[in-house]
């Protein structure tokens, strides 16, 4: 494996633990009273500054431009910060985010989501956020609606289905798709107390955007980088 190589999956192994201990461990919290300054940049999109959290919990809502598939520290708010914010807590109220894409717009809601990045890079690297259906049958639903939405492999998708329902625990990252907005997402699926949880991430890695890599992960679901 070369040094570039090595470089790159070690960095997203290290966005994928902080997103994941963030959303383990804490909320983005706040101190004091509401934080003051703009909820929105200049193009009327949502920012990632102490005010803007705080808005985002209160109305609910986020909206972010990745229609160029880049999201800078700058234009959320984030110049000059270490580590991307964690919005929201397992058990919390749902939020609602809209995407615009290169292609579509799209909308999720979580209870969580992670701003991932690092402080080698003036951009977000990985949008990570979380899904916990109610029962066995919305979660199975829900990933198999990911064959279209997102560009899973349907063999990824019903491998997870057919082998997680002989065991109580189980994990697995199934893979990455292409789906119609213009985005590669990961998903890794967890089964746990007998429910499933999925973990998404929305991919802004350029080199995951090339011709050689989305024929990859077409072909395969996956991309060594």
């Amino acid at each position: 494996m070369g040094t570039k190589m090595f470089t790159v999956k070690l960095l997203h192994g290290v966005l994928i633990i902080t997103a994941l201990l963030l959303s383990g461990c804490m909320g983005w919290i706040h101190k004091g009273g509401e934080p003051a300054g703009p909820t929105v940049n200049e193009q009327g999109f949502s920012l990632l500054t102490d005010a803007g959290i705080a808005e985002i919990k209160k109305s609910k809502h986020a909206r972010f431009d990745l229609r160029s598939r880049e999201l800078t520290r700058q234009a959320v708010g984030l110049a000059g910060t270490k580590y991307g914010p964690m919005i929201g807590t397992p058990g919390g109220p749902d939020l609602a985010f809209t995407f615009l894409g290169p292609n579509a717009v799209e909308n999720l809601v979580t209870q969580n989501i992670t701003f991932a990045a690092n402080d080698l890079k003036d951009t977000v690297d990985l949008i990570v956020w979380f899904s916990a259906p109610p029962n066995m049958e919305a979660a199975h639903a829900e990933l198999r609606a990911g064959i279209n939405r997102w560009g899973f492999r349907r063999e990824d998708v019903e491998r997870w289905i057919t082998n997680s329902g002989k065991r109580e625990t189980d994990k697995e990252t199934l893979g990455m798709g292409l789906g119609p907005a213009g985005f590669v997402v990961e998903v890794t699926a967890r089964k746990k107390n007998g429910k499933d949880i999925y973990q998404y991430g929305l991919e802004l890695d350029p080199e995951l955007y090339t011709a050689e890599a989305i024929e990859a992960i077409k072909k395969t679901g996956k991309y060594l980088r």
